[in-house]
């Protein structure tokens, strides 16, 4: 296999292991939350709606997060953090000795 086929590979296999989280995350969330709804009643819901809100950012960020958008703002973030700590243009850079 060629490296970028190895490449491709690799980010398949990453995305396909964190939509396994994500459905894991998922049925844990449901089995817990059904069982201390019968156990615990309404007192448990403040707990459910938390988790549910984790739960709802972990998605988006599995299923969403490799939008082209988020692509682009990463890309914007990269080059300006790749600017910091250089000098600025048409300045030296170094010291008068």
């Amino acid at each position: 296999m060629a490296q970028g086929d190895d490449d491709r590979y690799d980010q398949a296999r990453q995305r396909v292991e964190a939509k396994i989280g994500f459905f894991t995350h998922l049925a844990v969330f449901v089995v817990i939350n059904v069982v201390f709804l019968i156990v615990a009643g309404e007192d448990w819901l403040w707990v459910t709606l938390f988790w549910g809100l984790g739960l709802a950012i972990h998605g988006f960020s599995v299923f969403f997060g490799d939008s082209e958008a988020i692509q682009r703002w990463k890309e914007r973030q990269i080059e300006k953090e790749m600017g910091r700590g250089q000098p600025p243009e048409g300045s030296s850079g170094g010291g008068t000795a």
